[in-house]
């Protein structure tokens, strides 16, 4: 029973959330009225009445797997072709009462069942879309797990300095709780828009070593979508300087600076590694790589592994300026 439900389960998936384009479309409505018709002709050919009755599973099939203006056009075509094929004369040839309800009755109904279907098939769309969309955070969040525990080795064997355990223990917890902090923000972002300088200083916050990042750029604002992608962006590049890049060592440091462009709605934003050891670029790219990368919300991401130290330039469309 639970195979069938899953193959069951396939194939309206596999008819639902395919993006069809027109050509196939077509295709598709040319198949679901071919189908119906031949099998009418092979029956009866319309001898026992009822001209519709195989167009109506075709009909559902139709509302699931097109658009809503290819469903309502094949609604509209298989009645017209039931009705002169199989139903006698067109309707509209000799109208009467009766023959008007009838058509109106077969309208209402094939649109109402058009309708359901779309409704269907859009919120089953967006199901599959969350479905990826959720995996996705999955996949990140599991890097992110990582990347923060190597985070938290590589700060406690790297210090703090204390003369004493306890002195230890507390500066450690402080540096722990920065790390949380900055971690919440990744919840921030997928409901508010966020504002700069105060969303880059609390995600660099736990990384800063003795004021080591400098950041400088006007207050401005970024759109809800972008928040997530650049404090991820951030996190790695953050999460890399601790480990192999200006913050693993006592005398790098790490400029990080943004402006907005001419148009007044673009942010370019460039993160430069300085006074570190010297850089090789990885040989391999892991999942922390694609945070880097131009993706929805990063409208562009350029990462360079210069010898003298890494840059990043990130551009965000949609930011505007804040004026006090």
């Amino acid at each position: 029973m639970a195979l069938g439900d899953t193959r069951q389960a396939l194939i309206v998936r596999a008819l639902v959330n395919r993006r069809r384009s027109p050509i196939e479309s077509l295709l598709w409505m040319a198949v679901l009225l071919i189908v119906p018709t031949v099998l009418r002709m092979m029956l009866d050919n319309g001898a026992l009445g009822r001209p519709f009755v195989t167009y109506w599973p075709t009909l559902l099939i139709a509302s699931l797997a097109l658009e809503l203006p290819y469903a309502l056009a094949y609604t509209v075509i298989a009645a017209l072709l039931a009705q002169r094929l199989f139903g006698g004369e067109l309707w509209f040839k000799e109208v009467d009462g009766l023959r008007l309800l009838f058509f109106a009755l077969f309208v209402f109904s094939g649109g109402l069942t058009v309708i359901i279907g779309g409704m269907l098939r859009q919120t089953m769309q967006r199901i599959a879309e969350v479905n990826v969309q959720q995996e996705n955070y999955n996949r990140e969040l599991r890097h992110r797990v990582r990347n923060m525990l190597t985070l938290i080795q590589a700060l406690a064997s790297r210090g703090p300095r204390a003369t004493s355990a306890m002195d230890f223990y507390k500066e450690f917890s402080l540096r722990i709780e920065g790390l949380a902090a900055a971690s919440d923000l990744l919840q921030i972002g997928a409901e508010a828009e966020g504002r700069l300088p105060q969303m880059v200083r609390d995600t660099v916050a736990p990384f800063d070593r003795d004021g080591r990042i400098r950041l400088s750029g006007e207050p401005c604002l970024l759109p809800a979508g972008s928040c997530i992608p650049l404090i991820m962006a951030l996190h790695e590049l953050c999460t890399n300087a601790v480990k192999y890049g200006a913050l693993s060592g006592e005398r790098g440091h790490v400029e990080l600076s943004w402006f907005i462009g001419p148009s007044g709605s673009t942010l370019y934003m460039l993160w430069a590694e300085k006074g570190g050891p010297p850089v090789t670029p990885p040989t391999h790219e892991g999942i922390g790589m694609k945070l880097l990368m131009p993706q929805p919300g990063l409208d562009g991401a350029e990462l360079n592994f210069d010898a003298a130290g890494v840059w990043c330039e990130i551009r965000i469309e949609g930011a505007r300026a804040l004026h006090h």
